[in-house]
């Protein structure tokens, strides 16, 4: 939790101080996080320390990170696809360029919907790329693989937090790979980056709202106020459901009414804050609730069968005992969310409900935990059932985790060395009037985006999303733009015969026409 605060309170701040007119001051924010971390970390308070549980949260987050590390080895660019990649890296290129977030509304032609997006992740990639020596492009896919992590040691955490024994609580985090495609597959697929860092501080908000509810303290209400916070600057889809849980806690009966006030004071008026800073101005944006959008389709192809009904069975459990009941209240609200949003989508006619499809990415979290649950009184529950619980989370991780870990590594849409080509020809001018000669046309979008800075609005974005093997021609009759970044292991002899290389970068090169200068466009 300490870390997740840290990574939640480095966001809130370094977004507070852009919006004080300072722009983005990585150092500071990471100073910051820091200091409000350490001082909640001596703040006197109960402590119970297991070596056990921490050998496995350290286990679970190893683990995890290795086996998705080698999806995006040694790059450690994003490895994912879809037009959600390209923008989400518009945006870090913006903060990195103008070194501070985007506050012109003149900017919704150039940039789209990243003109009004809630920032904590793209400002946390930039700052890691600061912190760490590098960029944002190769700090983002390392900050959510590590956010994917965490957010798997926490279902550990909150299934032990429910009373189920070790081998059990293992069973609830092996079970997150089943699903892989919303699990892993969100960030590593899908490039679902600003989603898969606000499901760590949703998930770690859920934990806080449950020891909130055991011990309500006004520093475990103050975590729960900066993880909701970070998750409404990450990602406000996943808003809902843990604050809905938490509102309804608070309600109850043997609270009284000045520690009622007290608590929702601490947790709903600096999250208020932030929201009306972000959101002035921006109100219009909030139709894309009702968006159509690419988004995987729930299914048992996609979820599988087992999940479900192990959770349903864990969650008829749970509601017996009143430690569990809180994550089945946080299920039942994320299915009343998806529906919520369904009806708007439908109502407007949208195609695809895309943000009530969304709503199953997070709830496979609560479902494992549940799912984990049943498996636990399926067996028994009890300690001469901890061998049948190790057993059985050996079996889940021998089916789960082999498929979903072996899977083999995509064609990639972004390489280092055309990002090198493209950063080269924006130093040199060249930015407004270059072709793609590449293998993908979503690798030629992230270059004209994302890499050169050229709006989305623009006359030129019809040739850019055409299929990648028309721009070939051009060059081959001498007829293409001024220069072009090449992959040079497309690149045909009709084209390489009369071009002269501006720039090479391992497989990548900048070509130009020899009866054209590298300072203009025809």
């Amino acid at each position: 939790m300490a870390v997740t605060c840290w990574l939640a309170l480095a966001a809130i701040a370094g977004y507070l101080i852009d919006a004080a007119g300072l722009g983005v001051q990585p150092w500071a924010a990471l100073a910051l996080g820091l200091v409000i971390t350490g001082a909640g970390a001596v703040i006197p308070r109960q402590r119970v320390f297991n070596l056990a549980d921490l050998s496995a949260v350290v286990a679970i987050v190893c683990f995890v990170g290795a086996a998705l590390l080698r999806l995006s080895w040694p790059s450690l660019v994003p490895p994912g696809r879809g037009p959600d990649l390209t923008h989400h890296l518009l945006l870090v290129d913006y903060i990195e360029q103008n070194h501070h977030l985007v506050h012109d509304r003149s900017l919704d032609g150039a940039m789209g919907e990243m003109a009004h997006y809630t920032p904590a992740s793209h400002l946390l990639a930039v700052m890691a790329g600061t912190w760490f020596g590098t960029d944002g492009l190769h700090a983002f896919f390392p900050l959510a693989l590590c956010c994917a992590a965490l957010t798997a040691a926490f279902i550990f955490v909150i299934a032990r937090r429910h009373g189920l024994s070790m081998p059990y609580a293992i069973c609830g985090t092996v079970l997150l790979l089943l699903p892989a495609q919303y699990f892993f597959g969100a960030f590593t697929h899908d490039s679902f980056l600003a989603q898969t860092v606000a499901t760590l501080f949703a998930v770690a908000m859920w934990w806080a709202i449950i020891n909130w509810d055991d011990q309500p303290t006004i520093l475990n209400a103050s975590i729960v106020a900066v993880l909701l916070s970070a998750v409404f600057l990450s990602w406000p889809i996943w808003l809902g459901p843990p604050l809905l849980v938490f509102l309804a806690l608070v309600l109850r009966a043997d609270l009284s009414a000045r520690d009622r006030r007290a608590y929702l004071a601490i947790v709903l008026l600096p999250f208020l804050a932030i929201a009306l800073i972000h959101s002035w101005d921006r109100w219009g944006w909030m139709v894309i609730v009702r968006a159509s959008g690419a988004v995987l389709h729930p299914s048992l192809a996609s979820l599988g069968w087992l999940l479900p009904l192990l959770a349903a069975i864990g969650a008829l459990a749970a509601l017996l005992d009143q430690r569990t009941r809180i994550s089945v209240a946080l299920l039942l609200v994320i299915g009343l969310q998806m529906l919520t949003l369904f009806v708007i989508a439908k109502a407007q006619g949208a195609d695809t409900p895309y943000m009530a499809f969304k709503m199953v990415y997070l709830a496979i979290y609560p479902m494992a935990v549940l799912a984990a649950i049943g498996i636990a009184r399926l067996a028994g529950a009890s300690r001469a059932s901890e061998p049948m619980g190790w057993l059985v989370a050996a079996v889940l991780l021998i089916g789960a985790a082999r498929p979903a870990l072996t899977a083999p590594r995509s064609v990639p849409v972004v390489t280092d060395d055309l990002y090198a080509a493209g950063k080269w020809l924006r130093a040199n001018g060249g930015a407004a009037c270059a072709d793609y000669l590449v293998a993908d046309a979503e690798t030629a979008y992230w270059l004209h985006l994302a890499v050169l800075g050229n709006p989305r609005s623009a006359e030129r974005m019809k040739d850019v999303d055409r299929d990648p093997r028309a721009a070939f021609g051009p060059w081959i009759t001498s007829e293409g733009r001024n220069y072009a970044i090449a992959d040079l292991r497309l690149l045909p002899d009709e084209v390489r015969s009369h071009v002269d290389l501006a720039a090479q970068f391992g497989s990548a090169a900048v070509i130009q026409r020899r009866d054209a200068t590298i300072k203009g466009c025809d």
